[in-house]
């Protein structure tokens, strides 16, 4: 397959199907920046506001006022979306800061291990919670269909990144080997 002109393999063995080369540090990056933005933003819609500084509150406002994202507008929250946050704070929080280590040098970790583990129960719970959040955003009936738009674009990549991460992790024994370590059916 080609993208851009340069030839990207899909195949076991290709970059896009293990945590190498390109496909890891895109992993990196979003790892690395879902750090500030769950302690930050997100945070916001479990931890008491009280804690944060008005700066940082105020980002928040700006945001939900500027794109209508009604699920992160302060200061009532539904509860099931609080309890969806308090799920990325408490435990997909720390699985970031492992993902920033072990994607920083994987030479660290044991890619066939606890990491994969790790990778499947992030992915596979991720993308679950992606579901509800999608479909009120899609089924709001105060926002119009440039908004939503607009916020499914900011949302998907948090669906899309666990989902790739999810399906590396099922096909590989190792999510870092580009050798043919992968499961075969």
């Amino acid at each position: 397959t080609r993208l851009n002109g340069q030839q990207v393999s899909l195949n076991q063995e290709g970059t896009m199907s293990t945590l190498s080369g390109a496909t890891r540090t895109a992993f990196l990056a979003f790892f690395a920046s879902h750090i500030p933005i769950t302690l930050l933003v997100d945070g916001q819609a479990f931890l008491p506001r009280s804690i944060y500084p008005s700066a940082i509150t105020g980002v928040l406002d700006w945001y939900t006022t500027t794109f209508a994202d009604n699920l992160m507008k302060p200061p009532h929250y539904d509860v099931w979306f609080s309890s969806v946050v308090a799920c990325e704070v408490l435990f997909q929080l720390p699985f970031f800061c492992y993902a920033v280590y072990a994607l920083l040098d994987p030479t660290r970790v044991d890619g066939a291990g606890i990491f994969r583990s790790a990778c499947l129960i992030y992915g596979s719970h991720t993308a679950t919670t992606l579901v509800p959040i999608l479909a009120t955003i899609a089924t709001d009936p105060e926002t119009d269909t440039m908004q939503r738009a607009t916020l499914f674009g900011f949302y998907l990549p948090y669906l899309i990144f666990p989902l790739w991460l999810l399906l590396i992790a099922v096909k590989n024994e190792d999510v870092f080997s580009t050798a043919a370590k992968s499961k075969t059916k």
